[in-house]
């Protein structure tokens, strides 16, 4: 039996056991996501809440350059060792091109706090600034899911997927019952937890340092012949999927940031299943010759269900958690049911794709989406704002899955 056909609902193996974990972990986050959402949204005024939105959109946006398809390769290299030893190596590698990578990003960070503000007319400059140091944690985000995923060691990813979150709600809480609650304080806090979470993950994950200028080499070599095109090709697709909150910000205001990223929030389980599930069979997927039916068929059921619940109850749920000042965003919920639900249909695509180190497929769907998602937000966001900005991202999903489909379908007639 190979790796993925161990997958069975009723006996638990450890690939189900780490999908489940890792899915209670990021339903934890969504947990502890809501509550500190509720508690900035109700205490922070409108626009105060859409800069802090903003804040962490630039911060998220700008460490996506930060790495330039060395940690991908990494981690490709890690799925493809079978020696634990030879693992931990890559990983201490991996780790000195992060921390060399971050220094970079914080850099940038400052250099551009001094422009933010006047390009869209934002209030983020003295959080940038405030939460400086700290944020050299943000590129290590992305590696660290990437080192765990190779390895195949999701409980110490679901570790780190809940762990920020934890702290971040400490912070603010302790803030607010302290009544020094402010942006700034829920700003530093939110880096803060990034960084404690982030040094505490390194040391757990047990890297070593040795042959790192054999390792280097090897991560070089990955790079250059996979790496580089995953990279350029995730670039285009982020840019595309995160334009939309820039391109509100520039078009219409803070407060319709606040809807739309609201709403995002809000319908982002219904797609985490599925992220969580592949996440546990990417190993697997690098010596696996197709995706087994049993894999689309339990994550198409997770979908329709919980976007049929959603689909029922959402605006219910929305409006009774974060108060009827967000009752406008109600309508916002279809779009955004329908973008979380093709975003969960192409993620076996997706991670089979990556394990299997087709870059160039990936690079060219990733492309597409982009550019359609960026050239639907530019049409439809000056007219509709948030609400065009929900079914720009809607329709270009689609086409996203359309085309990952297409290209696991060309990997199984060549074979």
């Amino acid at each position: 039996m190979d790796y993925i056909e161990k997958i069975k609902l009723l006996n638990l193996t450890k690939t189900a056991k780490q999908t489940i974990a890792l899915y209670l972990a990021q339903i934890g986050t969504m947990f502890f996501g809501f509550l500190f959402t509720v508690l900035n949204a109700r205490l922070l005024s409108k626009f105060e809440f859409g800069s802090l939105n903003f804040y962490v959109q630039v911060l998220m946006t700008i460490a996506l350059f930060f790495e330039f398809g060395y940690f991908t390769a990494g981690s490709r290299l890690i799925a493809l060792e079978k020696n634990y030893a030879k693992e931990r190596e890559f990983v201490g590698a991996l780790y000195f091109l992060g921390l060399v990578i971050s220094i970079g990003y914080v850099f940038t960070l400052l250099v551009l706090s001094f422009f933010v503000d006047d390009i869209f007319k934002s209030s983020v400059k003295n959080l940038i600034l405030i939460g400086l140091i700290p944020s050299i944690a943000f590129p290590f985000q992305f590696l660290i899911q990437l080192v765990f995923q190779g390895s195949n060691e999701i409980l110490k990813l679901s570790v780190y997927t809940l762990f920020p979150r934890m702290l971040y709600f400490f912070f603010i809480g302790f803030a607010f019952l302290l009544n020094f609650f402010s942006l700034s304080v829920s700003s530093l806090s939110y880096v803060l937890s990034f960084f404690v979470a982030t040094l505490f993950t390194i040391l757990i994950s047990k890297p070593k340092f040795t042959a790192l200028k054999e390792n280097l080499k090897k991560i070089f070599y990955e790079t250059k012949t996979y790496g580089i095109k995953v990279y350029f090709g995730r670039i285009a697709g982020m840019l595309g999927y995160q334009s939309n909150v820039l391109l509100i910000q520039y078009f219409a205001a803070e407060i319709q940031v606040a809807n739309y990223s609201l709403v995002n929030f809000f319908t982002t389980p219904i797609s985490v299943f599925s992220r969580s599930l592949c996440t546990s069979l990417f190993k697997g997927f690098a010596y696996q010759e197709k995706i087994p039916k049993r894999v689309f068929k339990i994550n198409f059921l997770w979908l329709f269900l919980s976007s049929a619940l959603y689909l029922i109850i959402g605006g219910f749920i929305l409006e009774l958690l974060f108060s009827k000042k967000y009752a406008e965003a109600i309508p916002l919920i279809l779009p955004l049911i329908g973008a979380n639900f093709f975003i969960g249909a192409f993620q076996p695509y997706n991670f089979y794709l990556s394990a299997k180190g087709e870059g160039n497929y990936l690079r060219n769907t990733a492309i597409v989406y982009s550019l359609l998602a960026i050239i639907l937000n530019l049409i439809f966001i000056p007219i509709y704002g948030a609400m065009g900005a929900a079914y720009a991202t809607f329709a270009s999903i689609i086409i996203n899955f359309l085309l990952h489909r297409h290209y696991y379908k060309k990997i199984l007639e060549r074979k």
